[in-house]
């Protein structure tokens, strides 16, 4: 009795979420191994007591800050003995419960369960230790099969089981099942067009959601939580990588993390396709919009500036005409003598004769400077150059079978729908001034008069294009020649990274054919510049393919000379130029 006196003692109190309710509060644990230590005259300090809400057992001990804590203390002698409630709220896996149990051991601490009596520090206590800890693992094991049990049960039944609906949709609480949230839906859908159609970087996607003001994903179960109203890059990626928003999505079928793009793609991330359970839910997007964005994901991946030295006008998108293969950037620094910035090129696939493989060495797609890439560039200048593909797409505007009195009568409509929601954005505006209106709804509220807005003012622009008089048209075209004779000139003077910016953009991939001298380029947009030049083409709806000759080395070699003539003047003696 009088060892017990001297005993300075901890209390570990755990519970998980599910476990406050079944009698297991930390008040219930705090107040039985009180009055332990009280029959056993041990020494408690308030400051030893350690309080863990809403942490499993399985995890381990750097995964619990209030257990972290302990063990730092029991380093530094606090106490003699820690006390826990019951083995299980200390560890539910026998492996991490005998590891603490040792760790306390190297300290010469002790360590008791006041429910289950046994000693550590003899072979059948740390018997009894082992026995109860491998029943605490059992017991936990088994109520993980019945969560997984039901879950599978309600999967099949059609039902929501995996917590908190992506943004765009909501539970219905009498049948379990996923209901559209319509404004959340339409700014999901307007992420994948961003994405698809106009090939934006998830930052820019970002970007211009924040510059909007549209509203961030808030957290539905923990009102606490402050999202700041801000998306994030990462957010928007788990958006479009939810094949949910399709109309079908799949209870166990990817492998735990979930790592977005990546499970996505990847086989060896996802379960064998007889574990999958299917749930139909409202649709938000069509299959194929999703399979694009899943393509230009994809591709801005492959495309991705970081953890590379340098920056090249065509990497990722250039292959040899000859093997088929994608050829690699390379670049060679200037000679000393010369000065210079160096040269960069693009080589084809080197492997030795005995390599292990079917792909073999092509020697047909040597090193291929870049500089001889430029009548590419000077192509695709040209292209955007041309303002017959903006009056090309103005055309697409056209409403056919429509008359002029009913084009007008359409303009009236959405006219009439614009002084309407002017009325009700000043109305919102007196009601929030006024009233207790919060400022969350209505900002909620002004972000979808805005997009209405947006909508009639594009019907009326649309429409409009259709009641031009020919001296409006000649106008238009007079003015956007003009404006594509300045975007000429610009384009003259961009720099390296915008013009690897466009490229990425307007190209899709080069096959070069380097013995001879020309490239099959691939084109993302049809043109009118093809009776300009004297091309092959295959006539495809949105893709143009043309052949484009590109320099030869002595045509390269020659204009840095006479662009460099003291540069190169022992050269220039032994070339006949």
């Amino acid at each position: 009795m009088t060892e017990n006196k001297q005993m300075n003692v901890a209390i570990y109190l755990r519970v998980s979420t599910d476990e406050q309710i079944k009698g297991y509060g930390l008040t219930v644990q705090e107040e039985k191994l009180k009055a332990f230590i009280k029959s056993q005259e041990y020494v408690l300090d308030e400051k030893h007591i350690y309080r863990e809400e809403g942490f499993s057992g399985t995890l381990p001990i750097e995964a619990r800050p209030q257990l972290k804590l302990l063990f730092e203390d029991a380093k530094n002698k606090k106490f003699d003995v820690v006390l826990v409630y019951r083995i299980d709220r200390f560890f539910r896996k026998t492996r991490l419960l005998l590891e603490a149990i040792e760790q306390l051991d190297k300290q010469k601490i002790g360590f008791r369960s006041i429910s289950e009596a046994f000693d550590t520090t003899n072979s059948a206590g740390r018997f009894m230790t082992t026995l109860l800890g491998g029943v605490a693992e059992m017991e936990r094991d088994t109520i993980r099969e019945r969560t997984m049990s039901g879950k599978l049960s309600a999967a099949r039944a059609g039902k929501w089981t995996t917590g908190v609906p992506p943004y765009g949709y909501k539970v219905n609480p009498e049948t379990k099942k996923l209901l559209l949230v319509e404004n959340e839906a339409s700014v999901v859908k307007q992420f994948y067009e961003w994405i698809v159609y106009e090939r934006l970087s998830l930052g820019k996607v970002a970007e211009r959601a924040n510059n909007l003001g549209i509203n961030s994903p808030k957290h539905t179960t923990i009102k606490k939580r402050k999202t700041h109203n801000f998306w994030y890059k990462r957010t928007i990626g788990r958006l479009l990588t939810n094949e949910i928003y399709t109309g079908t999505t799949y209870f166990r079928k990817y492998k735990r993390p979930f790592n977005n793009l990546t499970s996505l793609v990847s086989s060896e991330l996802q379960r064998p396709k007889e574990d999958w359970v299917k749930i139909i839910v409202p649709p938000v997007i069509s299959v194929d919009l999703f399979e694009k964005a899943k393509q230009q994901l994809l591709k801005n991946r492959e495309m991705s500036s970081r953890n590379t030295k340098r920056q090249y006008l065509y990497t990722k998108i250039i292959y040899c005409g000859a093997c088929g293969f994608k050829m690699f950037s390379g670049f060679q620094p200037a000679r000393k003598e010369r000065g210079g910035v160096g040269t960069k090129y693009y080589h084809g696939t080197h492997r030795k004769k005995d390599a292990v493989g079917t792909t073999k060495r092509c020697f047909k797609c040597p090193q291929y400077a870049e500089s001889r890439l430029e009548p590419v560039w000077d192509c695709l200048k040209e292209i955007l150059g041309d303002p017959q593909n903006v009056l090309r797409a103005l055309e697409k505007y056209s409403f056919k079978g429509e008359d002029k009195e009913s084009i007008k009568n359409r303009i009236t409509q959405n006219e009439r729908r614009l002084m309407l929601i002017a009325e009700k954005k000043s109305k919102l505006v007196q009601v929030y001034i006024n009233s207790d209106l919060d400022e969350e709804s209505y900002k909620k509220q002004l972000l979808e008069y805005k997009v209405e807005e947006e909508s009639a003012k594009a019907e009326i622009s649309k429409f409009s294009q259709q009641l031009l008089s020919k001296n409006d048209k000649l106008d238009r075209q007079k003015f956007l020649q003009g404006l594509f004779t300045k975007i000429k000139e610009k384009l003259k003077k961009i720099d390296y990274d915008d013009r690897r910016y466009i490229i990425s953009l307007f190209l899709d991939k080069i096959l070069l054919f380097p013995r001879s001298n020309y490239a099959e380029v691939i084109f993302k947009f049809p043109n009118s510049l093809i009776q300009n030049r004297k091309v092959e083409i295959e006539k495809q709806p949105e893709v143009l393919f043309l052949n484009i000759k590109t320099l030869s080395e002595h045509e390269i070699r020659s204009k840095m000379i006479k662009a460099n003539p003291l540069m190169y003047k022992k050269t220039l003696a032994h070339e006949n130029i």
